[in-house]
């Protein structure tokens, strides 16, 4: 059994292979890749990592692709947020920095650091903002630094945007920046424009070479005045003193019109440029794509030779053109997307994508001429390869292949297909050479030749023989390292290449020459060459094959065995021949046809080849070919879902396919395994559906399975699988003729699984000798007993006789008359009610007494069988009492806490998550910062006025719609922004404090502090938890994640409900899995795949896992998955929702799920997950990543609130909830150890010191009830305990997920509100009254409650001995705290956020500050504040 990796997995991650086998099974590799979430938009490599961005995320990976990112960037929560973001620019810098640009923020340029991505540097309007519009950029060195030269295209023609620039800014096109702020060289020289017109650039490509910058790129039109011009490539002098163009030269690729993508052969002076060009977007030929490669110097040659100065892409047509090497496309192929150049020894190498996912790679020969491409990689999908292909940097016999939303690691040879010596040298891969040693190919990575230490350069010889003839044509006695070469003599090739037969009859068709001419010129040639030989020719003249076209266009790569070709003049023809020509650098084939219909048609077969788009010509009489025609190889179909994937026995219901090339389709067999296949139809014209009429089975069953086939070529490839029903049943029909004009007809039909729609279902009607009349189908409407048709019909007579009257029903080629209810049955069952009921009282007589002694016994056996098991159970529950204890993982790793700022973030915004990447976000816009941040600096001096903010708040707080959240809010954001001044923060913490005792204090200073009504008691919360963040991480934290661990592992370790949560062990009984049938242990041997390259090697591969018979597969995969990780301390990228399990034997391969086929369906339709008990104690399979509806159930059954509905034996299995209450004792006192541990750890004194901030409140709150003439002791015991525990401690026991990163569950979160309650009741002063109708929750620590109130007391009271605290002790703690936290939040939205307020409140809050004395300078600042606010929006800074 193994995992089979899926083909869409659900999140962005590492794919790493994973093979989870029982014994005896195979294994299974994959290929490496991470995923995105987004489609990627560039990727770079650089050192040693692997950079990828799309969307508005940015990844740094592994060179293996294993295991998780090492570092990652999320410009939003989600990558394809918002809508529009693309990354535009991906740069490695020197000095560990990285170069970013982004649509967001006008086109956000940024400097980031590349070990963790973070951004250094940032500025607005560096990169194109357009989705559709492109930047690049290159680095080049001048007077000791480094500048950035960046061409993007600002403007599009056609195209809205809200981030128009500026009319400046809309012709520029290339600039030259600083790296220290990203911003235009100041001066002319500093930035080229384009003319004014309405043609924007789209540039493909940046690089440095020689002292130049190159810009290759095409002009872009609108669509309505598309111009079919070459692309340009714009030559920059960057030695001068100034940034200037040297000239523009068009790039002559055969008029292909566009450039897709560009790549640098760097090799010194003989340096090459490498270009993919298209032709305009038309109809795909098989030369619509080709690649050119230039000579670096021949352009610079040139470009100082023309130059040109003004403006980039002006006078277009006038610029030189510039032609690629040999003066034509190096190579033509149908569908390139993608090209990466590289040198291996001596020999240039090019990688090349392609639109339909191929990777190719080419090898040029010293004459810069290609060999035939070879398929290193095909992408399943067929997704269009990235423009951009990347070697990776660490190892260069890999190449990244990117493509959607993926980016895979591809082996740049396939040097084991060669099976001999002679293969691999004849392959001429410089990548493969052949161990003579070994006999076995290897790759070559160390450029050498043979054996050097035993055989020096004066042995090493260069021999050049005849293949055939053996015979030595030249030799080269002192050749260079790896460079055979020899020369050979014209006459040897000569000889070798021409002869000539005399006894043959040439006959030659030529058009264009008179006969007296053909002769004279072609004999005084031929005779002057060869005079010694005579030859007979013949000139035969015929009309030329013309006007070809050719039926299928479409081929698959399996070939085609009957092709047909119809033109002109095939009678006249003879030895027609039908070349197929595709990649211009690989052989063509030449076919002969296989039949010559008529003057019209012919038949020729077609070989399997691979996909691209191949040109046919015609040519006849050994003439030359006709006019090309483009056919269109593509991959074998294959099937993606097929609605329905039901049908009803009789046939003839449309089935619809959905997946890709059925335009290849010969016929869909479909298959019952037992009788022969049944062919039904083609796809002809109809590449993504295919439709066809379900055939006809009369012997099919109940959820019998049909195998769907699609037949290509004679080979059959499989497609889905289609369920038969037995057809459907009608059972009666009701007629209502008095509606007019129209007849109404309702059709009653059983339940079935069929899912028949209105527009499947033809409805007809005869009476007598009047017309058929044809009802329409209004609506289908499904209750528990059986469905209702309604139709309709237009009346056509005005009586219809409704005794003639017969009612059909047709559905594809079934055809059925429905019967009309019978009207007399009613009479009927009237008079057999009265007989039937006294047959029934005298059979009850004289049975009756029979069965009430029968049924007695049995019921008293019954019972004895409950209370045997009732004792039996709970005999359990006590022996699991005494016996049960919980091993607790010890070495779980590294604690995963949060930083500072996020935990403090959800502590302050708990129920306001937006809030976390607001203050966390860094500010792209930084223009004239003074002016824009004078306001907030004057707002931050306005609430540093003690008496001001001590006024403004009670000011907020008597306004009527400044509700509870808004206090709340505002206590965060003045928390933020006095985050720097702690000192100041407590002193107006204890001025607010003493205002509420004295509102306290009228009514019930119990209630103090006791809920969050007043912006002092939310402020007080946020304070202790800045200030005790330090104790909590350092003597809480590991009891508490000890804590949460433990409960999940007790929770795992019995019956979990999947559907609903509930478990059999728990503390909450809400929670409580009581309805649970009998279940065992199930030990697992786990097989893993060896781990990839680059991990460690004394990772365990081997483990025994234990699960339970009960768990579903998605449980036991995470029992798996936890295993391991406690095992070897990491999954090394495995990830759960990308791996499947599969069930492999000798006798069988199947995937395993958890709902399959063999999925139990119950009564009321809902289903039964699958449980490792089905598959007889077997492992298996990944569950469906999806939530559960309503329609599934695991272990607790539909509607069983009362005794689980499981059926045993023929009846229900009745259980008792209360007889699992003990499994509430067991988790409490399996954990018992653990709640010990984190409850002494809160209330302990390390070194017998209390935090400070907790022994400076504690003396505060003591101070006031001393002040006040408190004498209630109850009274400061209560203000400390809704001060500490209520207010901070108990929120952190409930948010775990406040401290860690990690997801809190809802049964996690019940289960420790049964802990934080007990937590409370501890510091409780009044003494719980418990019976036994009280709740579990709080019966289950009752015993515990008075030993932890003896504590809470002794803490209290520890802390109340301690010396007193200096005023200066409690400044330098609160002064080291604030230093501690500088930075780390960004104020200015805080600052903001408080004006807002103020703002809103403003005419109350002056009015005041106006009535109190003292605040006159307060209300100046007041005032000028606010102007300055109003200032801003004028200017639209806010």
């Amino acid at each position: 059994m193994g995992p089979r990796r899926r083909k869409d997995p659900r999140g962005p991650g590492p794919a790493a292979p994973l093979l989870l086998v029982l014994a005896g099974a195979g294994l299974v590799a994959c290929q490496p890749r991470f995923v995105l979430p987004a489609p990627i938009d560039n990727i770079a490599a650089s050192g040693d990592s692997l950079l990828v961005a799309g969307g508005s995320c940015l990844y740094k990976l592994r060179p293996s692709l294993r295991g998780p990112p090492s570092a990652q960037q999320h410009l939003a929560p989600d990558c394809t947020e918002p809508a529009g973001a693309r990354n535009k620019l991906l740069l490695p810098m020197p000095g560990g920095h990285l170069l970013t640009g982004w649509t967001l923020h006008s086109g956000v340029g940024e400097v980031r650091f590349l070990h963790n991505l973070t951004v250094l540097i940032n500025s607005t309007e560096v990169v194109s903002c357009l989705r559709d519009g492109s930047t690049v950029g290159a680095l080049f060195p001048r007077g000791g630094n480094y500048f950035l030269a960046l061409a993007a295209t600002y403007w599009l023609p056609s195209v809205k945007s809200d981030c128009e620039p500026s009319d400046s800014d809309k012709y520029t096109v290339i600039t030259q920046r600083r790296l220290s702020n990203l911003h235009v060289e100041s001066g002319e020289s500093g930035w080229l424009k384009r003319p004014g017109n309405n043609c924007s650039l789209h540039f493909v490509d940046a690089f440095l070479w020689g002292g130049h910058l190159f810009f290759p790129y095409h002009p872009f039109y609108p669509a309505h005045r598309r111009q079919a011009q070459q692309p340009s490539v714009a030559v920059l002098d960057t030695q001068g003193k100034t940034f200037t163009l040297v000239s523009e030269m068009r790039l002559d690729c055969g008029n292909r019109s566009t450039l897709l993508s560009s790549s640098l052969l760097d090799l010194g002076n003989t340096s090459w440029w490498a270009g993919v060009f298209s032709a305009e977007p038309a109809e795909r030929r098989w030369d619509t794509t080709a690649l050119c490669l230039f000579d670096m110097q021949e352009m610079v040659r040139r470009a100082w030779l023309n130059r040109s100065s003004g403006s980039i892409n002006e006078n277009h047509d006038s610029k030189y053109l510039l032609s690629p090497v040999r003066k034509s496309p190096t190579l033509i192929h149908s569908d390139l997307s993608a090209v990466y150049a590289t040198s291996v020894l001596n020999k240039i190498v090019l990688f090349l994508g392609t639109r339909y996912g191929q990777l190719l790679k080419v090898t040029l020969n010293n004459n810069k001429e290609p060999n035939c491409p070879e398929i290193l990689y095909e992408i399943e999908e067929e997704t269009s390869v990235f423009p951009k292909l990347v070697l990776d940097p660490e190892d260069n016999n890999y190449i990244y292949l990117s493509s959607d939303k993926e980016v895979r690691r591809i082996q740049v040879a396939n040097c084991n297909k060669y099976g001999s010596c002679k293969e691999c040298l004849s392959a001429k891969d410089p990548y493969c050479g052949w161990c003579s040693l070994s006999q076995r190919y290897c790759l070559i990575i160390v450029t050498a030749v043979g054996n050097v230490s035993a055989l020096s350069t004066r042995h090493f010889i260069c021999v050049m023989k005849d293949a055939k003839t053996n015979q030595v044509l030249c030799k080269n006695e002192e050749p260079q390292i790896m460079n055979c070469s020899c020369n050979v003599h014209k006459t040897a090739l000569i000889n070798r290449g021409m002869f000539i037969e005399r006894s043959h009859v040439k006959c030659l068709f030529i058009s264009g020459y008179t006969l007296s001419q053909l002769k004279s010129t072609f004999l005084s040639q031929l005779n002057s060459r060869h005079s010694m030989f005579f030859y007979q020719i013949v000139f035969c003249f015929h009309q030329p094959i013309c006007n070809i076209s050719i039926e299928p266009l479409w081929i698959s790569v399996l070939g085609k065995e009957r092709v047909i070709i119809k033109g002109e003049n095939f009678m006249g023809a003879s030895n027609i021949i039908v070349v197929l020509t595709g990649t211009s650098s690989c052989k063509p084939d030449n076919i002969q046809v296989s039949e010559v219909l008529n003057d019209t048609h012919v038949i020729f077969s077609l070989p399997p080849r691979h996909k691209e788009a191949k040109s046919v010509c015609i040519k006849a009489n050994g003439g030359k070919c006709s006019s090309p025609t483009t056919v269109y190889y593509v991959s074998k179909p294959s099937c993606i879902k097929m609605e329905p994937n039901i049908t009803w026995a009789s046939g003839g219901r449309k089935i619809t396919l959905f997946g890709r090339n059925f335009n290849v389709t010969d016929s869909v067999i479909i298959s019952d395994d037992q009788r022969s296949n049944v062919t039904v139809s083609g796809c002809p014209g109809k590449t993504s559906q295919c439709s066809f009429q379900a055939p006809h089975f009369r012997h099919a069953t109940e959820n019998k399975m049909f195998n769907v086939f699609l037949e290509v070529e004679n080979v059959s490839i499989p497609c889905m699988k289609l369920q038969y029903h037995p057809d459907p049943e009608f059972i009666k029909y009701h007629l209502h003729t008095e509606m007019d004009p129209v007849l109404e007809l309702k059709l009653y039909k059983k339940n079935d699984l069929l899912d028949i729609s209105e527009n499947e279902i033809e409805v007809y009607l005869k009476a007598g000798n009047m017309t058929t009349i044809t009802f329409s189908v209004q609506n289908i409407t499904k209750t528990q007993a059986h469905s209702t048709i309604l139709c309709k019909a237009k009346r056509e007579t005005d009586k219809i006789d409704l005794s003639t009257v017969k009612v059909y029903v047709k559905l594809g080629d079934f055809t059925r008359e429905v019967l009309k209810e019978s009207s007399n049955k009613y009479f009927y069952v009237l008079i057999f009610i009265p007989i039937l009921l006294v047959g029934v009282i005298v059979v009850a007589v004289i049975v009756t007494r029979y069965k009430s002694k029968q049924l007695t016994r049995k019921l008293s056996q019954q019972i004895e069988l409950l209370e045997c098991e009732i004792r039996k159970k709970i005999r359990d529950g006590f022996a699991e009492l005494q016996m049960d204890r919980l091993d607790v993982v010890d070495s779980f790793g590294t604690v995963p806490f949060l930083d500072y700022k996020h935990f403090a973030l959800r502590t302050f915004f708990p129920e306001s998550g937006g809030f976390e990447s607001i203050f966390s976000e860094d500010m792209h816009t930084q223009r004239d910062s003074s002016q824009k941040n004078e306001s907030l600096s004057k707002l931050h001096a306005l609430i540093c006025n003690k008496n001001f903010l001590v006024t403004l708040i009670h000011t907020l707080e008597k306004q009527k719609n400044f509700s509870v959240k808004d206090r709340c809010l505002f206590a965060s954001f003045l928390t933020i922004a006095l985050q720097t001044k702690l000192v100041y923060l407590t002193n107006i913490l204890e001025v607010l404090t003493r205002d509420l005792m004295e509102q306290s204090s009228n009514t019930q200073p119990k209630l103090m502090l006791r809920r969050t009504e007043s912006v002092v008691e939310k402020l007080l919360t946020n304070w202790l938890s800045v200030c005790l963040s330090g104790f909590l991480r350092e003597t809480v934290g590991e009891p508490f994640y000890k804590l949460v661990t433990a409960l999940n592992q007790r929770i795992n370790k019995g019956p979990v409900d999947v559907i609903t949560c509930k478990a059999l062990y728990t503390l909450n009984e809400d929670w409580l899995l009581w309805q649970v049938t009998e279940f065992k242990s199930v030990a697992l041997n786990v097989f893993f795949e060896e781990i990839p390259e680059n991990e460690s090697a004394d990772t365990c591969l081997n483990i025994q896992v234990n699960v339970l018979d009960c768990d579903t597969i998605e449980q036991a995969k995470e029992k798996i998955f936890q295993a391991f990780l406690n095992k070897n301390g990491s999954l090394y990228g495995l990830q759960l929702s990308e791996t499947g399990l599969e069930l492999q034997s000798v006798s069988r391969y199947k995937e395993l799920l958890d709902i399959d086929g063999s999925t139990v369906t119950l009564e009321d339709g809902i289903k039964k997950l699958n449980t490792i008990a089905v598959h007889s104690l077997t492992p298996f399979s990944s569950c469906l990543d999806v939530e559960y509806s309503n329609e599934y159930c695991h272990l607790i059954l539909p509607d069983s609130e009362d005794p689980q509905r499981a059926m045993h034996k023929g009846k229900q299995k009745f259980e008792v909830k209360e007889m699992y209450l003990t499994k509430l004792l067991s988790t409490k006192v399996a954990i018992h150890f653990v709640v010990e541990n984190l409850f002494k750890s809160i209330w302990s004194l390390p070194n017998n010191k209390a935090p400070v901030a907790i022994k400076y409140f504690f003396d505060f709150l003591d101070a006031q009830a001393e002040s006040k003439k408190i004498t209630d002791p109850d009274v400061v015991h209560i203000w400390k305990t809704n001060s500490l525990p209520l207010r901070f401690w108990v929120n952190i026991l409930k948010n775990p997920q406040f401290v860690f990163d990690i997801k809190k569950t809802p049964h996690i979160d019940g289960c420790l509100s049964v802990i934080a309650q007990a937590f409370m009741d501890a510091f409780s002063v009044t003494e719980q009254q418990l019976g036994k109708e009280a709740p579990t929750n709080k019966l289950l620590y009752a015993k515990d409650i008075p030993l932890y109130k003896e504590e809470v007391k002794a803490y209290y009271k520890a802390i109340r001995d301690l010396p007193p605290l200096s005023s200066s002790e409690v400044e330098e703690f609160l002064t080291q705290e604030s230093k501690k936290h500088e930075n780390e939040f960004n104020e200015t939205v805080a600052l903001t956020g408080l004006y807002k307020y103020i703002e809103k409140y403003y005419d109350e809050i002056l009015s005041k500050v106006e009535r109190e004395r003292g605040l006159e300078d307060a209300k100046k600042d007041l005032l000028h504040v606010k102007a300055l606010f109003d200032e801003k929006k004028k200017i639209k800074w806010m």
